[in-house]
C-alpha cells in the first residue's frame, strides 16, 4: 500500500499510541471518528432509496461496539449471526433493538437458545429468528411448544439470491414453508424475508456486481410475488421486513423497490477487501497492531542453504503476532511503517523486513485486515480511539467454547 503523508501521520499518531497502551502485546484500534464518517456515508445513500439500515453486526465483534454503531440509527436494528451473542450485544444495545439474524442458528444452537430464559433485567428488545429451510422451521414449530421465550416467535424467511449458497428457491419450497408457517400461526409469526446476494464479494468489478445484483433483484421480486399469492394472511405487508445486500453491493440495488433496508457490515469499517469495491468517502477505521519482538539486523545476503536472496535492503525483524488471516486465508496489509514487507524465505508473517532505522524492539507494525469482524475476533477487546486519543477498551464477544 502506497501511503500519502496524512496517512504516514495517521499511522504515526497510532504507533505511538500502540507504544504507550499495548504493553508490548498486539492489540487493535478502532477510530470512532472513521466509524462516524462511514455511518454517514452509508446512511444517507440508504435515506435517498427510501431504505433503513440494518449494520452487519459480526463486522464489530464487541458489544460495546455494535452498541456505538447501532445508537447512530434513527432507530436501533441490526443484523446478528450467533444466538449466543443477543444477550451480550444487549447488555450494551439500547433498550428496543430490533435484531434479526443474518445466518440460520444451527439446531444444537436453536435448542439451547429456546431452552433458555432470558437473563433476569436484560432490555427489551426484538429478535427475528433466521429459516433457511423447511426442515429448520419446523424445528421452530416443535421447540416453540416448550420454549421459555416469549411467544409468538419471530421468524426471518431467507431466501437464494441465485448464488446457491442457502435459502430457499424453488417454488414447492416455498409453499411448504407457508404451510408450516400457518400451521403454527399462533407461535411462529411472519415478520421478515432476507435475500443477501454474497457472491457480489468476490469481485470488485462493477460489471459483474451490477449482474448479480439484477439477478438477485428479479429471484426477489418472484419469491415476493408468491408470498404475496400464497401467503398473505401470515404477515403485514406495510411492516414486512425485506433486507437485502451489504457493504460489496448496496449501491447497485439503487431504486430497488424489492428491499427495504441494507446491511453493510464491512463498509462501517472500511475493510480492506472493499479497495476495489465502492470506497467513495470511506476511511479506514480497524487498525491491527504487532509489537516488534527482536530486530536481528541486515537482511543476510545468503542463507545456509545457498540459495539465491532477492535483492532486499534494509534489517530483518521478528514480530509478535501479525499473521492474522481472515475466514478465506487472506493476511492484513502492512500500512506502516513505509516499506515493512513480509520477509517469506525467513518464517513467513512473523518475519518481516524494513528500511534502516525505521523499527525498534519498543514498535509497533500497523495492519490493515481484509475483513474486519474476522480481524478483531484475534483479539479480547478493541481500543476505541478519536482524534489520536485512547478513550476507552471493548471487549470482544465470548469466544467459542468458553461458555458453560
Amino acid at each position: 500500500l502506497l501511503l500519502n503523508n496524512d496517512a504516514l501521520v495517521r499511522g504515526d499518531c497510532l504507533a505511538r499510541l500502540a507504544r504507550a497502551h499495548g504493553r508490548g502485546e498486539p492489540l487493535t484500534f478502532v477510530d470512532l471518528a472513521a466509524v462516524d464518517q462511514n455511518a454517514k456515508v452509508i446512511q444517507s445513500f440508504a435515506r435517498r432509496q427510501g431504505w433503513a439500515v440494518r449494520p452487519a453486526l459480526k463486522a464489530f465483534q464487541s458489544p460495546q461496539l455494535c452498541a456505538y454503531v447501532l445508537r447512530q440509527l434513527p432507530q436501533p436494528r441490526g443484523l446478528v449471526f450467533h444466538l449466543r451473542q443477543v444477550d451480550e450485544i444487549m447488555t450494551a444495545a439500547p433498550a428496543g433493538t430490533d435484531l434479526l439474524m443474518g445466518y440460520p442458528p444451527t439446531r444444537g444452537e436453536l435448542r439451547a437458545y429456546l431452552g433458555s430464559r432470558p437473563p433476569r433485567g436484560q432490555r427489551r428488545h426484538r429478535l427475528t429468528i433466521l429459516a433457511s429451510s423447511v426442515e429448520l422451521l419446523e424445528d421452530l414449530e416443535r421447540l416453540a411448544r416448550t420454549t421459555r421465550r416469549p411467544l409468538p416467535l419471530d421468524v426471518a424467511l431467507e431466501f437464494d439470491s441465485g448464488l446457491g449458497r442457502g435459502g430457499l428457491h424453488f417454488e414447492p419450497d416455498i409453499a411448504a414453508a407457508i404451510k408450516v408457517l400457518r400451521r403454527a400461526k399462533r407461535r411462529l409469526r411472519l415478520r421478515a424475508v432476507l435475500c443477501y446476494d454474497g457472491h457480489a464479494t468476490l469481485t470488485g468489478d462493477l460489471g459483474v456486481r451490477q449482474t448479480v445484483a439484477k439477478q438477485a433483484r428479479e429471484f426477489y421480486a418472484n419469491y415476493l410475488a408468491q408470498l404475496r399469492a400464497d401467503g398473505s394472511d401470515l404477515y403485514d405487508a406495510r411492516t414486512l421486513i425485506r433486507n437485502g445486500p451489504a457493504s460489496a453491493n448496496y449501491r447497485n440495488w439503487a431504486g430497488s423497490q424489492e428491499c427495504n433496508e441494507i446491511s453493510p457490515g464491512s463498509a462501517y469499517m472500511y475493510a480492506g477487501y472493499l479497495q476495489t469495491f465502492d470506497k467513495e468517502g470511506l476511511a479506514r477505521a480497524v487498525t491491527q497492531c504487532a509489537p516488534v519482538l527482536k530486530d536481528v539486523g541486515p537482511y543476510p545476503t545468503e542463507l545456509v542453504s545457498k540459495k539465491p536472496l532477492p535483492p532486499i535492503t534494509g534489517e530483518e525483524y521478528f514480530l509478535v503476532g501479525s499473521s492474522w488471516p481472515d475466514g478465506d486465508g487472506n493476511q492484513p496489509e502492512f500500512i506502516y511503517p513505509a516499506g515493512v514487507q513480509d520477509n517469506l524465505r525467513e518464517g513467513g508473517r512473523a518475519a518481516v523486513y524494513a528500511p534502516k532505522g525505521s523499527l525498534s524492539t519498543e514498535d509497533y507494525v500497523l495492519m490493515w485486515p481484509h475483513q474486519s469482524g474476522d480481524g478483531i475476533d484475534f483479539f479480547g477487546a478493541v481500543h476505541a480511539v478519536r482524534n489520536g486519543k485512547l478513550l476507552d477498551v471493548w471487549p470482544t464477544f465470548t469466544r467459542w467454547g468458553t461458555r458453560r
